[in-house]
């Protein structure tokens, strides 16, 4: 059967543990865990998730110990803070200052937060310098020549939030370790803050992405695994996948940056809803796992349906209440002690993705949500990723996953 989402909120926040001979280690904290910006002590759960966001939502779950650092590999803890998104702290420029930066798997610029970045370029122990205008990297479509350096202004989030985004190139340091072995690595700073976070990560396989300037180094791996705990994003050429129950689904549409995915259809408790697979297609948005939304986004119709499948799944078992819960619309009164949440399967092209934890669940409140929002494109939300291993190897242009404990 399929898992609840317990309690309240999430933004994952990143730390980059450790740069060794052998790769970058970045590390996942929870947002109500001490180590959290967004954690407060004297707060009450309920009371953290309203300081965080009253919109967001939380899966919560004891701690547990880091997996081993594997060789060759980069490895970003993430820590788990409002609206289940991530984020890594990173030093950037020469001030020495951590940056927090959204992880976002659908971006493609990393930028941090100015002026706090950088020292006077005077300065003699500088490690960065203004991107050039005629730089490979300074994309004409969306950025501009200002005094001689590449500015560009960068469309974010749901809402198309623009920011003005000045190209730097230069060293990125992890606090506690050296500078990634690279001085070209190219990034910007902005005084526009996204979620009152220094920035944005970005890893898609656009050419300026974290992910593609060091394609090389890493092979063209990254794989994350997500629970509430301490977890890892790891960048590197051995990410193994050894003795697992691996499934493979090829990415589509590779000349757009997203990785976008062949989706033929979902099943709510083992029952296909017979969607068709053009509702998926790249004229109404595509299909891609997204880190930077908390629960599973659908188009209309199968966002009814799948609705409707839970639905008749609890008649009689729990009963449907009015109003808004977290922003979900399907929800139901929890009897103490109920625990049976059906899984949601999403039928890629090759290989069937249960998602095990579908419900938004406060026992203190007693209202169980279905983990579904309405919208016009198609993105399986972080909740419905937890405990589920993904490995995106862009050189092979495949997706691939298994079960795993995220927590060992």
């Amino acid at each position: 059967m399929g898992r609840e989402q317990i309690s309240l909120t999430g933004i994952l926040f990143v730390l980059l543990a450790a740069f060794e001979a052998t790769g970058l280690r970045l590390k996942l904290i929870p947002w109500d865990s001490p180590d959290s910006p967004l954690y407060r002590e004297n707060l009450a759960p309920l009371q953290n998730y309203q300081t965080t966001n009253t919109s967001s939502h939380q899966l919560k779950t004891a701690d547990h110990p880091n997996s081993a650092t594997k060789s060759d590999v980069i490895r970003f803890p993430l820590e788990d803070q409002q609206n289940y998104h991530y984020s890594v702290s990173v030093k950037i420029g020469s001030s020495g200052t951590e940056q927090k930066l959204l992880v976002d798997t659908g971006g493609s610029y990393m930028w941090g937060q100015c002026p706090w970045i950088f020292t006077p370029l005077s300065s003699k122990i500088n490690t960065y310098k203004k991107l050039p205008c005629n730089h490979r990297l300074c994309d004409k479509q969306i950025c501009k020549c200002i005094k001689k350096q590449c500015v560009c202004t960068i469309a974010y989030g749901t809402k198309g939030y623009k920011y003005r985004v000045e190209g730097f190139i230069g060293k990125i340091q992890i606090p506690g370790s050296d500078e990634i072995s690279r001085k070209d690595i190219v990034f910007g700073c902005s005084t526009q803050q996204p979620l009152n976070l220094s920035g944005i990560l970005g890893l898609d396989r656009s050419p300026v992405s974290l992910v593609s300037q060091l394609r090389k180094k890493i092979g063209g791996r990254f794989s994350y695994c997500l629970h509430s705990g301490d977890s890892y994003l790891t960048l590197g050429k051995d990410i193994s996948d050894s003795g697992k129950k691996v499934k493979t689904t090829p990415f589509i549409y590779t000349d757009y940056s997203t990785y976008f995915l062949d989706l033929l259809d979902i099943s709510v408790n083992g029952r296909k809803l017979g969607l068709s697979p053009t509702l998926f297609s790249l004229k109404n948005g595509g299909v891609y796992m997204g880190t930077g939304v908390r629960y599973t986004i659908l188009p209309k119709q199968a966002y009814d349906k799948v609705n409707r499948a839970y639905q008749y799944y609890f008649k009689g078992k729990l009963k449907k209440i009015g109003g808004e819960y977290w922003d979900l619309k399907s929800c139901y009164t929890l009897k103490p002690g109920y625990d049976d949440f059906p899984t949601m399967t999403f039928h890629f092209e090759g290989a069937d993705f249960e998602a095990e934890y579908t419900h938004a669940v406060d026992r203190n409140i007693g209202v169980a949500c279905t983990a579904v929002v309405l919208g016009k494109t198609t993105v399986i939300g972080a909740l419905q990723q937890w405990n589920t291993k993904f490995i995106f190897d862009i050189n092979q242009n495949v997706l691939k996953f298994y079960k795993d404990n995220c927590a060992g």
